[in-house]
């Protein structure tokens, strides 16, 4: 009976989410009743859909084979962890726990005039999903007969990083949900003002925070598990997690002049929209078949139309709101906004940001519609992205240094210019050094572009700190804008200046790379819980000869699904990372084996987490008590 008690809760949820759904109705008896009931039925949805994915998590646990979720995707063998992780490493446990973080997001919601509306519109979100994965999802459907075994976890997803990833990423997807309720109770009252920006200004650092390093997190899983060296592909699905954090971006920087200056609110109002349109968008590439990935969940287009209608009704209604009630929202004063001012530049930042968006955007949808329309299937692949998204990401960092030292209201670029004379002396001093390194060729100018912007948003981001005296923000300013240098190191670094080679190597033989001597020593077999590997013994030594590490990448083969996975070795120093990866060694005892050697990467993962820091570090800042006091 167990499954039936997670069906149970499910409904439960469902029927209490569309109860608080009916505070829309403008009956004003029903809304005086709701309003009574409208928290403690949030934090009872909530608690029927933690108990639901608890019962799921038991029956695997327990490996309960007459659930087809669990046949699907676990069996005695897998480790207890991923029995765990594997919940949400499928297309139904990941929808429980999405509904899970959107029904937590609503009964977290603190008090203000707010309140009922937003959590309405969460709710009317929540019922939608709940609908979702009861009539097309169910992870509770048995299975007649049952099996004795099951099929087991994708074996790609069977590693740490995959365990933490889904959690994260859904956090910040999910969590821009209350951002764009909050956004709809605001225009259904006709009020978005600095009292407002305080109010949603910690769930949208907070979202932007868990999706920035669920997007790393997930960069260094591709890194470490795909075996091919890369940390971004330009997959169609890592571009879906992209998209809401550009957008995202702009959302936050916008919301901060709302904040200090009482103006671009009907920016904040229409990016929130804009933003858990995109998150919904990934969704629906993720689960509907309309994309190949490996990331994809699911391919059914029953699924993908579901939720396709379900985004076109949220988001459509939701624009049609703002239509017809953004004139209703003022800005507080009537200064016109100057370009050369903070918020001038900021908003010429999100204008950017917003295009290199589109661009993303664009070169995801393209291969779909031109499949639809025309019947021809194309790949977009990296070239297109790096053409048009770098170039379009590099003038908001090139202003990122400037930005702190330029004032609110009225300023003069002349002064904050002056103020940059350091980065622009760094700029200067890196291209003379790259010169003086590698002549002037190809490579050496887009190492000048790309390390002259990290010299220039490094110094401008010190320079600012070292004179921003006792501003309360100047660390998150300080960590975001320096975490954003870091991970352009280390792209420029791995991109322009990495090496590989590969060989079908007999033991004895060698491969050369980098200053590297790597011998192959041969191969040992090695069992673990529900898979047996191929481990070659790689010695690495100097130029000198001298043994420096031993390095044992795996081929792993799974017999339950009859898969094989590459499980890479790594040596890291502070110079850059020697990564290894082998494959099914043949008949004639020859093993490919692949080098790579990737200079500085790790600036990238740094990056991440200085860049999250700052989120962090905003969100501590806040004083949580007056926030939506006012409102």
């Amino acid at each position: 009976m167990t499954a039936e008690f997670g069906v149970f809760f499910l409904v439960l949820a469902l029927v209490v989410s569309l109860l608080q759904s009916t505070y829309f109705l403008p009956i004003v008896a029903m809304q005086q009743m709701l309003a009574r009931v409208m928290r403690p039925a949030a934090y009872l949805q909530n608690l029927c859909i933690a108990l639901a994915l608890a019962v799921l998590i038991v029956l695997r646990l327990n490996s309960d084979f007459s659930v087809e979720n669990v046949v699907a995707h676990s069996n005695l063998s897998l480790p207890t962890l991923y029995k765990v992780a594997g919940t949400w490493g499928n297309h139904e446990g990941s929808m429980l726990l999405w509904v899970f973080v959107l029904s937590l997001f609503g009964a977290l919601l603190p008090s203000s005039k707010l309140q009922n509306y937003t959590l309405a519109a969460q709710s009317a979100l929540c019922a939608g999903f709940l609908s979702f994965i009861l009539f097309t999802s169910n992870p509770f459907a048995r299975r007649f007969p049952p099996t004795i075994d099951g099929e087991a976890l994708n074996p790609m997803l069977q590693d740490m990083a995959l365990s933490i990833h889904p959690p994260l990423l859904y956090l910040g997807y999910v969590g821009f949900s209350i951002v764009f309720s909050l956004a709809v109770a605001s225009l259904i009252l006709g009020k978005a003002d600095r009292e407002f920006a305080q109010l949603v200004h910690p769930w949208i650092m907070a979202s932007w925070s868990a999706l920035t390093i669920g997007i790393g997190l997930g960069s260094w899983w591709a890194y470490r598990e795909l075996g091919w060296g890369g940390w971004w592909f330009w997959d169609p699905v890592e571009n879906a997690s992209l998209l809401p954090w550009l957008s995202a971006t702009a959302l936050f920087h916008s919301n901060i002049v709302l904040k200090k200056r009482g103006q671009f609110a009907h920016w904040v109002l229409l990016l929130a929209i804009i933003t858990f349109g995109l998150s919904l968008l990934g969704t629906f590439l993720v689960r509907s078949g309309a994309i190949t990935s490996v990331h994809s969940f699911a391919s059914d287009p029953k699924r993908g139309i579901f939720i396709l209608v379900y985004m076109l009704v949220s988001i459509g209604g939701a624009l049609f709101l703002y239509s017809i009630r953004s004139h209703k929202i003022t800005n507080e004063g009537d200064e016109q906004i100057v370009p050369t001012s903070r918020e001038g530049l900021i908003i010429i930042n999100n204008l950017f940001i917003l295009t290199a968006c589109s661009a993303v955007l664009l070169g995801t949808l393209y291969p779909m519609f031109a499949e639809i329309f025309g019947g021809e299937k194309l790949t977009v692949g990296a070239p297109y992205f790096e053409a048009t998204f770098a170039p379009l990401m590099a003038i908001p960092l090139i202003f990122a240094a400037v930005t702190p030292f330029v004032t609110w209201k009225v300023s003069s670029l002349k002064l904050a210019l002056r103020s940059m004379l350091p980065a622009l002396l760094a700029v200067i001093a890196t291209a003379i050094l790259l010169v003086a390194i590698g002549g002037i060729g190809e490579k050496t100018i887009s190492a000048i572009a790309g390390f002259g912007l990290v010299a220039w948003l490094t110094v401008g981001s010190v320079s600012w700190l070292l004179r921003a005296g006792k501003k309360r923000a100047k660390y998150a300013v300080f960590l975001g804008h320096i975490g954003a240098a870091v991970f352009v190191a280390g792209v420029v670094a791995s991109s322009l200046y990495n090496s590989e080679t590969q060989g079908l190597l007999m033991v004895g033989d060698k491969l050369n790379i980098v200053g590297y001597s790597v011998k192959y020593d041969g191969i040992s077999d090695e069992k673990g819980e529900n898979f047996t590997a191929k481990r070659a013994n790689l010695v690495v030594a100097n130029q000198a000869g001298e043994e420096i590490v031993r390095l044992f990448p795996e081929y792993r083969t799974y017999a339950i699904r009859g898969s094989s996975t590459s499980e890479t070795a790594i040596y890291s120093t502070f110079a850059g990372d020697l990564y290894s990866a082998s494959g099914e060694t043949s008949a004639e005892g020859k093993t490919p084996i692949r080098l790579y050697y990737k200079p500085m990467i790790y600036l990238i993962w740094l990056g991440f987490v200085l860049v999250c820091s700052s989120g962090i570090v905003s969100l501590a800042r806040i004083n949580y008590k007056k926030t939506g006091q006012k409102i």
